[in-house]
């Protein structure tokens, strides 16, 4: 574990600097339904990520001693009815739902994990479906079971579907998935049977992963603060189509590891070829011989020597033939190179700057010739994961990638 003033050290002769900013965090803990401040407590040994599509955690330690006892932590942590947020230099940076909470020296460690992993904890209970044929109230939800045909609206008719059961609304705003975020014009024919309990998380994430899907998240911040009316805080569900974030040439991010400006501390380029599938095979609804399935093979592949790889995922929600094969077609496309997941630890404080760079964007990463990579590295990579180890000081920030 390097030391802080090994970082110190590290960061300073990367970048030529030794001036970092110290930064002030605040971790505020409220009540998940009403979102009603609890108590603001002091964490130590702070990490917190995000992810693409998928869900950031939060591990720290809750000291318990004469100072934060006084402010009740034991309350204010209850998991599973306990939302955080991470304040830094006045701005939120991460929330979610606290999960877990155990004993340990000096106080209690808690878990937490982004407000996507709450729907990981939700069903859908009654049949939702495009398909009116297969239900009895025709209205569309959340006033009845039928769900539009956009993609976009399926993913807000989930969302409201499970605010409108008792103790299910925890406040998440979905403006950004209804009328005034724009249909994405991809129709989807699905249907969500409700004596198979099939987890929201799980349906959103299928949508997102399909051929012509989207990308998704729910993003935290402060509201405008007005009237002198004490600030607020949002949950805000978004969706981004085709893609969220900006390209390399948008952005005009760029990270470096050598030279006098160099900003990569440390990298690695870890490569799986046990991921790559040359057919892939989709398994929908159904049972038997009646059971949907969609196959994609890559032919160039194939022809140019590769061995027959076969992957098989199953999608039990799927009732559309069309929306099973583009599932398959993704999933091949995903599988058709070995997995590559290079990550970079970058400075925090350093050009570009943490808060300047999203999940989505992509940046252009240059390596000068070394003996890791002895003919040096020059590419455009997309943002898929942020990692950041809170500090007053300097920080450093590890960037998980994907190929654009």
């Amino acid at each position: 574990m390097t030391t802080p003033m090994a970082l110190d050290a590290a960061l300073a002769g990367a970048s030529g600097r030794d001036d970092y900013p110290d930064h002030t965090y605040t971790y505020l803990f409220c009540d998940l339904l009403t979102d009603q401040l609890l108590a603001e407590l002091p964490l130590s040994g702070v990490q917190y990520s995000t992810a693409l599509n998928g869900i950031g955690t939060l591990r720290a330690l809750v000291p318990y001693n004469d100072e934060t006892l006084l402010l009740d932590p034991e309350n204010a942590t209850t998991p599973g009815r306990t939302a955080v947020y991470v304040d830094r230099d006045g701005v939120i940076v991460w929330g979610g739902v606290l999960w877990t909470r155990t004993i340990a020296k000096g106080g209690k460690s808690i878990q937490a994990s982004t407000f996507e992993s709450y729907f990981q904890r939700r069903y859908v209970r009654t049949t939702l479906s495009t398909d009116t044929s297969l239900i009895l109230d025709t209205d569309y939800v959340p006033d009845g079971q039928r769900l539009y045909a956009d993609q976009r609206f399926i993913v807000w008719c989930l969302f409201r579907y499970a605010a409108m059961l008792p103790g299910g609304d925890i406040r998440i705003d979905t403006s950004n998935l209804s009328g005034s975020g724009g249909a994405t014009g991809v129709g989807r024919n699905i249907s969500y049977f409700g004596y198979e309990r099939p987890e929201i998380y799980a349906a959103i994430q299928s949508l997102a992963g399909a051929e012509d899907g989207f990308d998704w998240g729910i993003d935290v911040g402060w509201n405008p603060v007005a009237n002198n009316v004490a600030p607020t805080r949002y949950r805000r569900a978004r969706l981004w189509f085709p893609q969220r974030g900006r390209s390399a040439d948008e952005s005009g991010l760029v990270f470096t590891k050598g030279g006098p400006a160099g900003n990569i501390l440390d990298f690695d380029w870890p490569e799986d070829g046990t991921s790559i599938a040359t057919d892939e095979t989709g398994l929908g609804a159904g049972e038997g011989e009646a059971k949907l399935i969609a196959s994609q093979q890559s032919a160039d592949m194939l022809a140019s020597g590769w061995p027959l790889l076969e992957d098989v995922q199953t999608y039990p929600d799927v009732v559309d033939l069309a929306q099973l094969q583009g599932l398959a077609n993704a999933g091949l496309n995903a599988r058709s190179r070995a997995s590559v997941q290079p990550w970079f630890d970058v400075v925090a404080d350093g050009d570009p700057a943490f808060g300047s760079y999203s999940v989505g964007d992509s940046a252009l990463f240059v390596i000068d010739p070394e003996p890791r990579m002895p003919y040096g590295l020059e590419v455009e990579l997309r943002i898929t994961g942020i990692d950041n180890a809170a500090r007053r000081g300097p920080e450093t920030v590890r960037l998980t990638c994907a190929a654009v």
